[in-house]
């Protein structure tokens, strides 16, 4: 029997029919699950008291991103079935291997989360700033400079002078 003349349907095919996609929605539970512990982790914050709180706590602005997170998630089971009405199939591309590119990334981000502590953010900023385009294949070294020069430093400023929001400087030192 021919195989390329037979109506039944993929495994592919099988999935884009369901209401909510299987792998989706273990990707859903998964950050989910990272969202509700991140959240009782925001729950264990100090209380700050009402005269330096501005009406907002600490906890405040990190449970607002989880709940966000959490709501957007909630929509990933789902998506096959926007990107169906639009002809595509989003197990196509799921069926090639993660790019190589993408692990050593991932390696990186997690060496520099670490070190970031021991750094501090000003020198984690530019680390990151310096790394990434040349990781990912940016060639001018001059404008990767000046990026990694002029961009942390302006993020710094505007939490330390405008929002003053202060972070670890880390064992070298370095704030601005």
């Amino acid at each position: 029997m021919d195989n390329q003349n037979s109506t039944a349907p993929t495994t592919d095919d099988a999935r884009a029919n369901r209401l909510v996609h299987p792998v989706d929605l273990a990707v859903t539970a998964i950050i989910l699950a990272g969202v509700g512990y991140l959240f009782y982790v925001t729950t264990q914050f100090d209380e700050v008291s009402p005269l330096f709180a501005q009406n907002i706590q600490p906890a405040m602005y990190p449970q607002l991103l989880l709940w966000i997170i959490a709501a957007l998630s909630c929509f990933l089971p789902f998506e096959h079935i926007l990107l169906a009405k639009k002809g595509k199939n989003i197990d196509k591309d799921r069926s090639e291997s993660v790019h190589p590119l993408t692990k050593i990334t991932i390696a990186f981000l997690i060496v520099v989360v670490l070190a970031a502590p021991y750094l501090g953010m000003l020198l984690t900023m530019i680390t990151i700033c310096l790394v990434m385009p040349r990781l990912w294949g940016y060639k001018k070294l001059v404008t990767t400079l000046l990026f990694a020069g002029i961009f942390p430093v302006v993020v710094s400023l505007v939490f330390s002078k405008v929002l003053s929001v202060y972070f670890d400087s880390g064992i070298f030192g370095i704030t601005l």
